[in-house]
């Protein structure tokens, strides 16, 4: 690791995290481990093998070159893609024995298809759209619906869902879409259809919602500790740190500009520490003048724009900083933290985003 920028993982965290979601729930409801997106930056294979120790029931991932992944590196559980797929792609599900999301009737049929070559039933999860306007069946056309799946011999509907767009701001539109959620669900069983599992909750449905857990739940943000809405109230803590090193440290003297733009100006003579991170490396743009870090047990805030490499940040005398010395950008040191929810805040984003978009060639370090 020559550049030094890494971002530390905390297995053991996740493990705990896991557990208070699990005390969340009854006994018979099932948890899929949302891991899309390597796990939301975390890291996909060893985040999979972790929770895998923990038992977990189910992988939800974001497409079907994670889920093979996955199958590669030697899970045999189940595995969902929580999104759509082209119906040419078909044939994959069925070779690495993978769950699709079905939002369409055309994918349905070549799925059918593909599973009867090798007589084999393929089960899917039926995604229906309640008010997310995003993917899925509207919940309107479940007649429709139902008469045509009842046609396809090697299709097993093992589940159906929905997802919550508004679940941290309007309890009414929430619980409205968990009403035509059960409306759908008695209409499947009119015609002798009666899924294994059916799911609505993501982070905060299963915090907020506890009727809408149903007997499966799809935590993603709150397995990382990050929580999806700050007034949250919820025993889990964050897995991820992002680390790097100073890499030069100069004096400068008073009103002398730093950056990119010249939006910086210091306002006494002291010190300027460049730090290897930039918005390149996912740390954002928007942060410019606003964030802080950690040095040696201290807050100091970044001085001028975030460059494509580099952050710059004002220290003041240069026997407090000196090259090589660790910062901490997200994470925290003794009494002092920084997190993705901070970071969110001060560059007008969601921490899903600022988590999500951390580069995947940045070095992942975990720990036990």
């Amino acid at each position: 690791m020559i550049r030094p920028l890494w971002i530390e993982v905390s297995l053991k965290q996740l493990s705990r995290n896991l557990e208070a979601i699990r005390k969340r729930l009854k006994p018979n409801v099932k948890v899929i481990a949302t891991i899309k997106q390597s796990a939301y930056g975390h890291g996909l294979i060893p985040v999979a093998r972790e929770l895998s120790l923990r038992g977990i029931d189910f992988f939800g991932v974001g497409s079907i070159e994670e889920a093979i992944a996955l199958r590669e590196d030697g899970f045999a559980g189940s595995i969902i893609v929580l999104s759509a797929v082209l119906d040419k792609y078909a044939d994959f599900f069925v070779r690495y024995k993978v769950i699709p999301s079905v939002v369409d009737i055309k994918f349905i049929s070549k799925l059918n298809k593909e599973a009867s070559k090798i007589n084999k039933v393929m089960p899917v999860h039926i995604k229906i759209d309640t008010g997310m306007g995003r993917l899925g069946f509207t919940y309107r056309r479940a007649n429709f619906l139902v008469k045509q799946l009842k046609g396809f011999k090697n299709i097993k509907i093992e589940g159906v869902y929905t997802h919550f767009p508004v679940a941290d701001s309007d309890p009414d539109f929430t619980n409205c879409q968990i009403g035509n959620f059960n409306k759908f669900i008695k209409e499947l069983g009119k015609v002798g259809i009666i899924p294994e599992f059916r799911h609505c909750a993501n982070s905060i449905g299963l915090i907020n919602y506890t009727h809408a857990h149903f007997n499966m739940v799809r935590p993603g943000l709150i397995l990382y500790g990050v929580k999806p809405d700050p007034a949250v109230r919820f025993n889990v803590k964050p897995v991820l740190s992002l680390k790097s090193k100073v890499i030069f440290v100069k004096k400068v003297e008073k009103n002398t500009s730093i950056g990119y733009g010249r939006t910086f100006f210091s306002k006494r003579s002291g010190c300027i520490a460049t730090v290897a991170a930039g918005y390149a490396d996912g740390y954002p743009w928007a942060l410019s003048n606003r964030s802080r870090v950690i040095i040696n047990g201290s807050f100091f805030r970044i001085a001028g724009r975030v460059c494509m490499d580099h952050i710059m940040v004002e220290v003041g005398g240069r026997k407090k900083v000196f090259a090589g010395d660790d910062v901490i950008l997200i994470g925290k040191h003794k009494n002092l933290k920084i997190t993705a929810e901070d970071l969110a805040r001060l560059s007008g984003t969601i921490p899903y985003e600022i988590i999500s978009r951390l580069s995947l060639k940045i070095p992942r370090i975990y720990k036990s």
